[in-house]
């Protein structure tokens, strides 16, 4: 088991679960040791629920294969429990972290960090230039398809 952290999913590390990407069973397995339910906000649902769409656009997934992915997605979600609200001044943080051009951030990547900074969280997410922002915020993350990030302990 790992220690007692606040884990927080991005977009990337849900989506990977639903869409049977080949970083599932990385992502699955750093989230069964943990000790705690993993946080998401709805902002996440989102982006994933957009990611799926552009699947279906670009023939990568089936109407079928989306409506399960989104199903039990869905499922997931409540099962988790509540989103972590997404408040002005989460907003008005990540508008900060967007103007540090150096870490090339865009919006929604910014506001997962803020998320995590104001929830003492570590990121999980699979975008290797997210998780370099993330560090060089000081928020921790981990980025569990990386071959280093992550290594279970018996």
């Amino acid at each position: 088991m790992v220690a007692d952290v606040k884990d927080y999913l991005d977009a990337s590390a849900i989506i990977s679960i639903f869409v049977g990407e080949p970083t599932k069973a990385a992502v699955l397995e750093l989230l069964d040791d943990a000790l705690s339910a993993p946080q998401f906000s709805d902002l996440s649902i989102a982006e994933v629920s957009s990611a799926v769409s552009r699947l279906v656009r670009t023939k990568r997934l089936s109407l079928e294969g989306a409506t399960a992915a989104l199903s039990d997605l869905d499922e997931w979600a409540q099962a988790i429990g509540q989103p972590v609200e997404v408040y002005s001044s989460d907003f008005r943080e990540a508008t900060l972290l967007v103007r540090q051009f150096e870490l090339k951030l865009r919006t929604p990547d910014a506001l997962h960090l803020t998320i995590c900074r104001r929830l003492g969280a570590r990121m999980i997410t699979l975008d290797n230039r997210l998780a370099q922002a993330a560090r060089d915020a000081d928020v921790a993350c981990i980025n569990p398809a990386e071959d280093s990030a992550y290594r279970k302990t018996e």
